[in-house]
C-alpha cells in the first residue's frame, strides 16, 4: 500500500527554488496581460502628460572670484605688517557667500525684476498647462469646454506696480480682464477692490496699481499676489544657488533657475552686478573711513615729532655733542623695536574700534599683547637703570625722535598712496563668466519622468495582478493546485472544440431510435425486460459521448492517459467504487465521467454509471436516456436493483439514471437502499463510478462519497480559486471521503503541456492518493 500523499491538504509543497514562484509570476501576467498592458500603459500615460505639462526650467549660471584684501589698499594693516603684525591672506569664500545671500545684495533685484509680485493665470490643471504650451504669446486661445473664466494659453499680464495695505500682503487676489484692456481686481472671499484700465495709475484706500498691458478674453481670471518684501527676498535666497569650485579656490558660481531662460539669465547677472557693486561700496567706504583717520593722526604725529626734535636740541646744546656708548647704543634700539611694536598694536587697535566694540575678541587680543610689550619695555628699562641720567635721558629723546618720524613719514605715503588709489579703486570680486542665456532646458526630464512611469505602471500592474489573484484569483495548473493545495492530480483534458459542435448539432438533429441493445445481466442471472423500460429509450436531449464519436480528439487522448493512471489506482483501492465530485457546477463532470466510462469499459471491464446528481441528470443525457424511472425511485423502494440499471449501448458499459421521483435528494441519498445497492452492484461489475452533484452547491454528493472507495473531484481550468478547492477537498475529508485526487478540465490548447514528473512518479502519487 502505497503511503505518499500523507500529508493534509492545504499544505504547499516544499519547493527546491524560486522556479515555481516565477513561473507562478509569469503565468499570472500572461492570463491577466490585458490588466497588465493597460495599467503600465494608463500610468506610463498620466506620467507623459505630467511630464508634458511641467513647464521647462532653464538654468543660468556665473563665475565670481574672490580675492584675498591686497594690502596696498589697505594703508593701516600695511603699516601695521611694515611695523611687524602681519594680517591673514585667507581667502574669505564662504563670508562672501554669505554677504550674496544679504538682503543688501537681493533686495535691489527683487526690486528691479518685481519678484515680490506674481501673476498666475487661472487654468484647468494639466490641460491649462498643455495648452498653454502651444499657444502664441498675445494671442489668447479660444475656451474649452465653454469654460471663459480659465486660461488657455497666449494671455499676457504685465503688472508694473502694487502696493497694497499690509494686510493684504502674501493673500491672493483676483483679477478679471474686461472689455477694451480694462480689468476689475477682488480681494479674498471676492470682494471688490479696484476697477481701472492697462496703463493707468490707480490708487485707492491704500492699494496702489498699475498694469501696463493686458492681453486676455474678457472674463479671463488671474491671481495676483504681492508678497511681504522680506518673504521675496527671502524667496530669492532659496532659488539663487550659490556655492565655492573646489576648496578655497575663491571662486564662487551662482546659478539661477527659471521657465523663461531670459528671466534666468537677467536675474544671475543682476544679482552679481549687485554683489560687485556692493563689494565696491564697502571697499569705498572703508577707504573713506581710513583716510579719514590718517588725516586725523597725521598733523598729531607731526606735532609729537616736532616737540620730540624740539627736547633733542634743547638738551643736544646743554650737554653739547656726545657720541653714545656701545651700551647706549643698545638700550637706543631695544627702546625703538619696543616702541615700534607698541605704536604699530596702537594703531591696529583704533583701526579696529572703528568697526567693533572693545569687547570684540581681536581688540582684548591686541590689549593682551600691548599688556605684554609694555612690561617687556619697563623690563628692559630696568636693565638699563644705573645710566648716567643725562645719557639715558638724550637716548630716550633721540628715541622718541626717530619713532615718531617712522610713524609720520608711513602715515603720511598712506595717505598719499591713499588718495591716489581712490580715484581708480576696484573691489576684491571679479566677475570671470557672465551668465549667458541657456538654450537646453535642466529639467523635467521628461524621458526619466516617462520611464519612470512606465516601470512603476508595471510594478503596480503586478500588484494588481497578485491582488486580483488574491481576491478573484482562479488556478488553471495542475502544478499549481499540487503545490499550493497539495491535491494530487491525474491529468488535465484540453478544452474540446468537437464536443461543442456535437452538443450544438444534437439540439437541433434528434438522433434515431436504433435497435435496443441486449438486457443487463446482473449476479443473480436475471435482467430487466425490455418492455418495462422501452419508453425511456428516446431521442431526448443527449451529449453525445465524444469518445464514440471523436475518438482521436485531444480530449480523448488526454483521458486516454487518465485512464492508465486511474485504472492504477483502483486496483489499489478497497472498493472499486469511484465517486466523480465537482467542486462547483459547470466544470465538466459528467463529460470527465460518460467518456472515462467509455474508455474504461473499451478495456474489457465492465463498467457500471450511476447518476446520483438527482437535481440535475445531466450524465443520462450522453446516453440518449430520457426522464424516467432509476436511482430516486430505487432509493424510494419503487424499483428494485435490477430494474434500475439500463443499458448504454456501449460494450460492457451500463447505466443508472437519476430517475424522476420527486424527493429531497439528499434524504434519498442518506437512506440505507444506497449502501445496499452500491453494495449489490459492485459483486456484478468490476468498476462503478458515480456521478454526484457539486459539493459546494450542495451536500447531496458527501454521503455518496462517503460510500465510495476513492472520490475524484473535477475541477475546471480558471473556475475556481484556492480557497474553493480547499474547502471542497475539506467537505469531503469531514464527510469520510478517500479524496484520490482530481482531474482538471478544459484547461487552454496553449496551456495543456506534459505533468512535470515523470510517469512512474505520477502513478505512485496516485496510488498514494488512493490510499
Amino acid at each position: 500500500m502505497n503511503t505518499q500523499f500523507q500529508r493534509p491538504y492545504g499544505t504547499p509543497l516544499p519547493l527546491d527554488d524560486d522556479e515555481f514562484i516565477l513561473r507562478d509570476l509569469v503565468r499570472m501576467m500572461r492570463e491577466q496581460l490585458g490588466w497588465v498592458v493597460g495599467i503600465t500603459v494608463a500610468v506610463g500615460a498620466v506620467a507623459a502628460l505630467y511630464a508634458y505639462s511641467l513647464p521647462a526650467i532653464y538654468s543660468a549660471d556665473a563665475l565670481v572670484q574672490v580675492q584675498a584684501k591686497n594690502p596696498d589698499t589697505m594703508p593701516l594693516a600695511r603699516a601695521t605688517q611694515m611695523m611687524g603684525a602681519g594680517t591673514g591672506t585667507m581667502v574669505p569664500t564662504e563670508a562672501e557667500i554669505e554677504i550674496i545671500r544679504s538682503r543688501s545684495v537681493l533686495e535691489p533685484v527683487v526690486n528691479a525684476f518685481r519678484l515680490n509680485i506674481s501673476v498666475t493665470p487661472v487654468a484647468v490643471p494639466l490641460l491649462g498647462a498643455l495648452t498653454g504650451r502651444f499657444a502664441t504669446p498675445g494671442e489668447p486661445s479660444e475656451p474649452w469646454f465653454g469654460l471663459p473664466r480659465y486660461a488657455w494659453g497666449g494671455e499676457q499680464v504685465d503688472v508694473e506696480s502694487l502696493t497694497v495695505p499690509a494686510g493684504l500682503e502674501g493673500e491672493p487676489l483676483l483679477l478679471r480682464a474686461l472689455e477694451d484692456g480694462r480689468y476689475a481686481l477682488f480681494g479674498p472671499g471676492g470682494a471688490p477692490l479696484v476697477e481701472g484700465k492697462a496703463g493707468e495709475l490707480l490708487e485707492q484706500n491704500g492699494l496702489s496699481i498699475r498694469i501696463a498691458s493686458l492681453v486676455a478674453r474678457p472674463g479671463t481670471e488671474f491671481t495676483v499676489v504681492r508678497s511681504n518684501q522680506l518673504s521675496a527676498i527671502g524667496g530669492l535666497g532659496k532659488a539663487l544657488m550659490v556655492g565655492e569650485q573646489g576648496k578655497q579656490t575663491g571662486i564662487v558660481q551662482l546659478s539661477m533657475e527659471s521657465s523663461n531662460p531670459v528671466t534666468a539669465m537677467s536675474i544671475t547677472n543682476a544679482v552679481v552686478q549687485s554683489y560687485v557693486r556692493q563689494n565696491l561700496e564697502r571697499r569705498q567706504e572703508e577707504t573713506a573711513r581710513t583716510l579719514d583717520f590718517l588725516n586725523t593722526e597725521v598733523p598729531r604725529v607731526r606735532a609729537d615729532l616736532e616737540k620730540a626734535e624740539d627736547k633733542l636740541a634743547s638738551l643736544q646744546q646743554r650737554q653739547g655733542a656726545v657720541r653714545p656708548t656701545t651700551e647706549a647704543q643698545s638700550y637706543l634700539q631695544g627702546g625703538l623695536d619696543l616702541e615700534r611694536q607698541i605704536a604699530a598694536l596702537r594703531l591696529r587697535r583704533t583701526q579696529l574700534l572703528q568697526n567693533f566694540l572693545p569687547g570684540n575678541a581681536s581688540i582684548q587680543n591686541i590689549d593682551q599683547q600691548l599688556g605684554l610689550l609694555e612690561e617687556q619695555k619697563h623690563s628692559f628699562e630696568r636693565r638699563f637703570h644705573d645710566m648716567p641720567a643725562s645719557e639715558k635721558a638724550g637716548l630716550r629723546m633721540e628715541r622718541d625722535v626717530k619713532i615718531a618720524q617712522e610713524i609720520y613719514i608711513s602715515l603720511q605715503n598712506k595717505s598719499q598712496e591713499l588718495m591716489i588709489n581712490r580715484a581708480g579703486m576696484v573691489g576684491n570680486v571679479h566677475v570671470l563668466d557672465e551668465a549667458m542665456l541657456p538654450s537646453t532646458p535642466v529639467k523635467p526630464k521628461r524621458g526619466l519622468i516617462i520611464v519612470a512611469g512606465a516601470i512603476l505602471g508595471f510594478l503596480i500592474s503586478i500588484m494588481a495582478v497578485f491582488a486580483r489573484r488574491a481576491i478573484f484569483g482562479r488556478m488553471r495548473e495542475l502544478e499549481e493546485i499540487e503545490r499550493r493545495v497539495a491535491l494530487p492530480m491525474f491529468g488535465s483534458i484540453p478544452f474540446s472544440p468537437a464536443q461543442s459542435r456535437l452538443e450544438d448539432y444534437s439540439r437541433v438533429v434528434p438522433h434515431e431510435i436504433g435497435e435496443l441493445p441486449p438486457p443487463v445481466e446482473l449476479a443473480a442471472g436475471e435482467a430487466p425486460g425490455p418492455s418495462v423500460r422501452i419508453d425511456e429509450w428516446l431521442p431526448a436531449a443527449t451529449r453525445p459521448v465524444l469518445a464514440e464519436n471523436r475518438p482521436h480528439d485531444a480530449a480523448i487522448e488526454a483521458l486516454c492517459g487518465i485512464c492508465t493512471q486511474f485504472q492504477f489506482a483502483v486496483e489499489q483501492m478497497p472498493h472499486r467504487v469511484v465517486a466523480m465530485v465537482g467542486a462547483t457546477a459547470g466544470v465538466g463532470k459528467s463529460f470527465v465521467t460518460s467518456n472515462l466510462g467509455t474508455l474504461l469499459a473499451k478495456s474489457d471491464r465492465r463498467v457500471l454509471l450511476i447518476d446520483a446528481d438527482l437535481r440535475r441528470q445531466r450524465l443520462s443525457g450522453y446516453f440518449n436516456r430520457a426522464s424516467g424511472m432509476g436511482l430516486s425511485e430505487l432509493l424510494a423502494g419503487r424499483i428494485d436493483v435490477k430494474e434500475a440499471v439500463v443499458p448504454t449501448g456501449v460494450p460492457n458499459l451500463w447505466l443508472v439514471p437519476a430517475g424522476n421521483y420527486n424527493a429531497t435528494p439528499a434524504e434519498l441519498l442518506m437512506s440505507l437502499r444506497l449502501r445496499q445497492a452500491i453494495e449489490s452492484y459492485e459483486r456484478a461489475y468490476d468498476l462503478i463510478i458515480i456521478d454526484t452533484p457539486p459539493v459546494l452547491d450542495f451536500n447531496d454528493a458527501l454521503p455518496v462519497a462517503g460510500l465510495a472507495g476513492a472520490a475524484v473531484v473535477v475541477l475546471r481550468a480558471g473556475a475556481h480559486t484556492e480557497q474553493q478547492i480547499l474547502e471542497a477537498v475539506k467537505k469531503l475529508q469531514r464527510a469520510g471521503a478517500n479524496v484520490a485526487g482530481g482531474i482538471l478540465n478544459t484547461v487552454d490548447e496553449r496551456e495543456a503541456r506534459p505533468h512535470r514528473r515523470g510517469i512512474d512518479e505520477q502513478l505512485a502519487s496516485a496510488a498514494g492518493g488512493a490510499l
